[in-house]
């Protein structure tokens, strides 16, 4: 028995003293290694967003640099995205619950991305009133400036998911309909002269009847959605512009069902590959009707996301009708393919969710048309990024 238990404390010593130190030191060695010989390969890096660089070193600027290599560390440590892979997937399938507290998990399959668009869906934003002055009146300038120069004025409320498909959110995120930021700007607008509004919502949940208009797994509409935003958008235009064309109607296109991965909420969530999509449209004309049209090679804003998308020019078979401006966000993407098709030119401007005038540019095209897309959750922005003019 003496015997056995001088054992046992000669081993525990062994693994305490000896081995442990050893794999201790070999773990802490292990990264090093691997990020110079890349011996072992981390899996593909699924998250939405650009990865932290490696902070330059400079003597002369030393106060910055110990947080700046942290966010470096953070976003490259050895392995991490298989280890993000493994907790993503986890926490989604045995815990029912998002990894990320930038969305939530709803029910059937829904995502819903959380921040500005939840805010907005439970009324958090609300303008205060000296706000509120302030956006109508920056709303006038742009009015009265476009008017000046023969320009007509369109602002249309792009709807977050929240507004047109609430009833997939778990029950805790269930409220009565409130009075939001959207219903705030929209009774303040809606007496003003020459302001042309085109509230999106209401058209989106008439269609959600018989289609789905939102992609359940990414914060944007579906090409159904864009589809029924493009003739809502036709129809309040050509009370103003008879010769422009009705919106084409659906038999105009070849419709496909796809099966796709996640969208981009469930990118965030390391889960596109687990929230796949069975059943997402495409829509195409039968016979093209839009084409590249020449660019003008507009500066991009520094620092954008995504420069190619910041200046789209488009062109159609009709060569009478108006050309339109439009200053659009992602949403812009999936309605441009039929928005394009009624106008004589239409040019996009994707100024990085600033949603401003851009008055160079509108001075250079010289639109029959200027058209505002904006997303609910985003009007602060047009406060924030008031132009002179």
């Amino acid at each position: 028995m003496k015997n056995e238990l001088h054992k046992f404390n000669r081993m525990k010593k062994l693994i305490t003293y000896r081995f442990l130190p050893v794999v201790f030191v070999i773990l802490l060695i292990i990264p090093g290694i691997n990020s110079i010989f890349k011996i072992v390969s981390d899996s593909e890096n699924l998250e939405n967003r650009k990865l932290s660089e490696l902070p330059e070193f400079i003597v002369a600027r030393l106060d910055p640099f110990p947080n700046a290599y942290e966010d470096y560390y953070n976003d490259h440590f050895f392995m991490r995205n298989l280890m993000n892979s493994l907790w993503s997937e986890f926490s989604i399938k045995y815990l029912k619950k998002s990894p990320s507290p930038k969305s939530i998990i709803g029910k059937n399959g829904w995502l819903y991305m959380t921040e500005s668009e939840l805010d907005s869906y439970l009324a958090k934003n609300l303008f205060t009133a000296q706000q509120l002055d302030s956006f109508v009146n920056e709303i006038k300038k742009r009015v009265n400036y476009l008017s000046s120069v023969g320009t007509k004025y369109y602002f249309v409320v792009a709807p977050t998911k929240y507004s047109i498909y609430p009833e997939y959110l778990p029950s805790l995120y269930q409220v009565k309909k409130r009075f939001t930021r959207t219903d705030q700007i929209i009774n303040a607008l809606s007496n003003i002269r020459d302001v042309n509004i085109i509230d999106l919502r209401k058209s989106l949940l008439k269609h959600k009847q018989e289609y789905e208009v939102f992609r359940r797994t990414d914060n944007h509409w579906n090409s159904f959605g864009a589809y029924f935003a493009y003739c809502d958008i036709i129809n309040k235009i050509r009370i103003d512009f008879p010769d422009v064309i009705p919106a084409y109607p659906l038999d105009s296109f070849n419709i496909e069902s796809l099966d796709v991965k996640g969208g981009n909420i469930a990118t965030i969530i390391n889960g596109e590959y687990i929230f796949r999509e069975k059943h997402q449209p495409k829509i195409e004309f039968i016979h093209p009707k839009v084409f590249t049209g020449k660019s003008r090679g507009y500066p991009v804003i520094k620092g954008f996301a995504y420069p190619w998308e910041y200046e789209i020019v488009d062109t159609s078979t009709l060569k009478t009708v108006p050309k339109a401006l439009i200053i659009r966000d992602s949403f812009g993407g999936a309605l441009r393919p039929f928005l394009s098709s009624n106008f004589s030119e239409s040019v996009y401007i994707f100024d990085a969710w600033q949603y401003k005038l851009n008055k160079a540019i509108v001075d250079n095209e010289k639109p029959d048309i200027f058209i505002q897309l904006t997303l609910e959750c985003h009007y602060h922005n047009i406060l924030d990024h008031i132009e002179e003019y």
